[in-house]
This record gives structure tokens, C-alpha cells and sequence, in this order.
């Protein structure tokens, strides 16, 4: 163990060790970007918002007028010196696409569930969604406390007693839940207004949490940015510590530019190039040699769900499919899934056998779902069952595109592609005198899936769907058990 990571392990234990979160904490890995990667957070909220403004919005006399006067995300929320200047009217817009915005985002349940599991004793969050907390109540309700600070109300949360080995959460930037968050450029002024007035006081214990630390880790932020440098030296004013070398155990830096301005100006402790996912594997692995992590809370089952479910989806979409089945297991329900066809065995007979085998034949509906021929035979057959056989079909979004009202267009484009492609290769084989048996079938399944195509979109619009995109996982999961138990009540009767 590194001097630095000793030093912040001596602090967890201790009851020390502050952590300050900001959203640099990973990759931006979600599938709204149509393609494009961001360099980083200020650049995936501006590539969302594009993507928001053109899919997202359905009411297309709103979608007009926001387009011909969009928020300019160049200067967004995170940029490094300025923050939004936006008209009263657009700020209910600007808080429906941040509160979408990090509903998009997946990846991060493991680094929140790790920090929920590390006892620091104090979290300065800048952001300002719900999931850090759904993360910290799922490992462990009672250890933590929680309190932000309200641009609406210009108050904060109060805060009582917190028994020693409680961990504060305070949201510096307050909730989306109710609108409640700072972005704009005048809210953040009569937040650091509020601050220098010492009104709203911040609750005197986080204060003294503050004054105490030995540590205070910094992941996830970047400290180029003015807000950033101002808490730095909040923080350190709050202390009784000479330099930042004492305290400050670590902050992000990748250029040359940051890095001597983390050290000649705030001279802060850090490594250049150090990651926060890895700086944070880091913690979490000193602190379960060490045994200070927090167990995290099991699920409760109720009882176990007999019940069988065939998932449905495409290759491409493989971990979501395969977490789904581990999450369904653990409920007791019977999972098939087409990694349990054996070789040798036909695909179609798998698929027919497994529909007619499950009470409930799962969809999980993406971009490559709609566009895979394979996919679109399983949903006409599950289609067919649920008519016949009382069979029941449970779709699932786990991306934008049934929402996306220019997908089809899409959608046959690549279908006709794919057509041309197979035409010629059909054409070049009889001119060879070739068998063309492969290519015919899968020119048949194509036309198939083209010629069957809105029919099936009409079928999954029409019923109730099961949302498991981005962060609305855990929320999505438990509508489908919820939706399972009750079909199997009704059923029973």
C-alpha cells in the first residue's frame, strides 16, 4: 500500500476521511450518443441534449420553439468557467432534460455501491440525481444521512445528531426529484451569496466533520474549474491545516495545465493521470483487507416466484440480458435464455420450445432487436402463444429507439441495404451455377421482418412496457416481478 492510500485508510479509520464526488467518476457509457464518443461529462450533457431535443420532446410545437432558441450547452452547467444564463421560461426544460440526462447514464452502480460500502464519514456530492442514494438505501439504509441545500426554499436540510459510523450525504447542488437544483448561472450566484451570509447555515455538524478530516478525497471533480478551486480552499479555510499537502489526498488531473495548477496554486496532493475508478478500486480493496466495509443489505424474497421466463433479445444486448436472468434467479423464477440451447440443436426449434415452455416471454427491445430477423420471429411466435396458449409477452425498452419516432425510417433503410447486399451476392452465385439456399433464407427472414415490421412495433406500443433504460434498471426490474406475481394471482384464482 502506497503513503497516499495508507494515509487515507488511517482516515477511514479514524472517522475522518471526507470524500468530495463530482461526475467525472467514469466513462459516459450510454447509447444516446448515436455513435459519437464524449471526451468527457460537459461534452456527453451537450451530445444528450442534442439527442433530447430531437427524440425526446413528442410535442412537436414545443420541439419547434426549442429549436430555434435551444439552451447553448457549450457553456453548460459543468464548463470550466461559466454556468447557464437561461430565461425563467426555459428552466422547467432545462431541469426535465438534467433530471432525463442522468437517467440515461449506466456504469455507475458499481462505483456508487462501492462508495456506499466505504464508511467515509462525510460525501460533498455535486451531483444532483436520486441514484447515489437509491445505491446507498439497497447496501444500507441506516447508515447514512442525508441533507442538501435548497435554491428554492434557500434553506438546508437540518440535520440532527449523527451516531459516530453514519455517513452524511450532503448535495451541494440540492435534488432534480422536485426541481430543486443548482445550474444556472444566478443560482449559483445566491448559492455562494447564501454561503458568505452564512445563510442558509450549513448544519454545524458537517462543519465540524469538515474541520476534523485528515483527508479529503476529491474524485470525480476536476480542478480546472472555478467552483472547484473555490471549495478547495473553502475547505482548507475551515481547517487548521498549514497546505493543501496535509489534507487534500487527491485530485483529477490529466493535462499539463491542471497539473501545475493543482500544484503551484492549490498545492494539493496528487498523482497526474491517476483515474477516479481505479483510485477508488483502490480504497475499496484496502478497506475489505482491512474489514471496514459496510455488508451490504440482501434482498429480501418474499416467497419464491414458480414461474418460467423465456428472455428474448439480441446478441448485441447480451449483459443486460444476462444480468436480467441473474436478477430474475434470484427471485426463484426459472430463466431460459438462448445460452442454454445446445449444440447442435436448431435455433428455430429452440426458440418454438422455449416460448411454449415459459409462462412469460421477455423482450428486451433496443435498436438491434428491431432490426434482427431472428428476434422478429421470436416476437410473431410469442405474439401467437400469448393468442393461443394464454402465453403472456412482457416487453421492455432498454434503449430510445420504439420512442424514436425516426427509427423506422432507420429501420427499413438497413433493411434494404442488407436486401441489396444479398441480391447481388444471390445473383453473382447463379451466374456460378451456386447453391443460393443459405442466402435465401436469409433474404426470406428479412422480407419477413420488413413486411411484418409495423405490426410488431403496433403490438409492443400497444401494451404496457417495462422500462429498464440507464438507471431506471432497478425500478424496471421490480415492475416486471411485480408484474409476474400478479398474473400469477390472477391465474391461480
Amino acid at each position: 500500500m502506497d503513503k497516499e492510500l495508507e494515509k487515507i485508510i488511517d482516515a477511514i479509520k479514524d472517522n475522518k476521511c471526507l470524500l468530495v464526488l463530482g461526475p467525472e467518476i467514469g466513462e459516459i457509457s450510454t447509447n444516446i450518443f448515436e455513435g459519437n464518443t464524449p471526451k468527457n461529462f460537459d461534452d456527453s450533457i451537450r451530445l444528450a441534449y442534442e439527442y433530447y431535443v430531437n427524440n425526446e420532446i413528442q410535442d412537436e410545437d414545443e420541439k419547434e420553439e426549442i429549436l430555434s432558441n435551444p439552451i447553448r450547452f457549450i457553456d453548460n452547467p459543468f464548463a470550466k468557467e461559466n454556468f447557464l444564463t437561461v430565461s425563467e421560461a426555459y428552466e422547467g426544460h432545462l431541469y426535465d432534460f438534467m433530471k432525463w440526462y442522468f437517467e440515461q447514464l449506466v456504469g455507475w452502480k458499481k462505483p456508487f455501491t462501492q462508495i456506499a460500502e466505504i464508511p467515509f464519514s462525510l460525501i460533498l456530492s455535486l451531483l444532483p440525481d436520486e441514484h447515489l442514494e437509491t445505491t446507498m438505501q439497497e447496501v444500507n439504509k441506516d447508515a447514512f444521512v442525508i441533507s442538501h441545500y435548497s435554491r428554492l426554499n434557500k434553506k438546508v436540510r437540518s440535520i440532527d445528531d449523527v451516531p459516530e459510523g453514519k455517513t452524511i450525504l450532503y448535495k451541494l447542488l440540492g435534488t432534480l426529484s422536485n426541481k430543486d437544483s443548482t445550474f444556472t448561472f444566478n443560482d449559483w450566484f445566491d448559492f455562494l451569496h447564501s454561503i458568505f451570509k452564512d445563510n442558509p447555515k450549513v448544519p454545524e455538524v458537517i462543519i465540524n466533520l469538515i474541520k476534523e478530516a485528515q483527508v479529503i478525497v476529491f474524485i470525480g471533480v476536476r480542478v480546472e474549474k472555478w467552483y472547484v478551486q473555490m471549495l478547495i480552499n473553502l475547505l482548507l479555510h475551515l481547517g487548521d491545516v498549514s497546505s493543501a499537502t496535509d489534507k487534500l489526498a487527491f485530485v483529477n488531473v490529466k493535462e499539463e495545465n491542471e497539473d501545475k495548477l493543482a500544484k503551484n496554486r492549490l498545492k494539493v496532493s496528487l498523482k497526474k493521470n491517476r483515474l477516479p475508478i481505479p483510485l477508488l478500486q483502490d480504497i475499496h480493496d484496502a478497506c475489505k483487507n482491512e474489514n471496514l466495509l459496510r455488508t451490504t443489505s440482501s434482498k429480501k424474497i418474499e416467497k419464491k416466484i414458480e414461474a418460467k421466463v423465456f428472455i428474448s433479445y439480441n446478441h448485441n444486448d447480451s449483459d443486460i440480458a444476462l444480468q436480467l436472468k441473474k436478477d430474475l434467479e434470484a427471485f426463484g423464477i426459472e430463466v431460459i435464455i438462448d445460452t442454454d440451447n445446445p449444440i447442435g440443436f436448431e435455433i428455430p426449434q429452440f426458440i418454438n420450445e422455449s416460448i411454449q415452455k415459459a409462462d412469460f416471454t421477455l423482450q428486451l427491445i433496443s435498436k438491434d432487436f428491431l432490426t434482427s430477423a431472428w428476434v422478429a420471429q421470436e416476437s410473431i411466435r410469442a405474439f401467437i402463444a400469448a393468442e393461443v396458449a394464454g402465453k403472456i409477452v412482457l416487453p421492455c425498452e432498454i434503449d430510445e429507439s420504439l420512442r424514436d419516432t425516426n427509427f423506422r425510417k432507420t429501420a427499413m433503410d438497413k433493411f434494404d441495404s442488407k436486401l441489396k447486399e444479398l441480391k447481388e451476392e444471390i445473383k453473382k452465385r447463379l451466374d456460378k451455377d451456386e447453391s443460393t439456399d443459405d442466402l435465401d433464407l436469409q433474404r426470406n427472414r428479412l422480407l419477413q421482418l420488413k413486411n411484418n415490421y409495423d405490426t410488431i412495433v403496433s403490438e409492443f406500443n400497444q401494451k404496457n412496457r417495462g422500462d429498464l433504460r440507464g438507471n431506471l434498471y432497478e425500478s424496471g426490474l421490480q415492475k416486471i416481478i411485480n408484474s409476474i406475481r400478479i398474473y400469477l394471482s390472477k391465474v391461480k384464482k
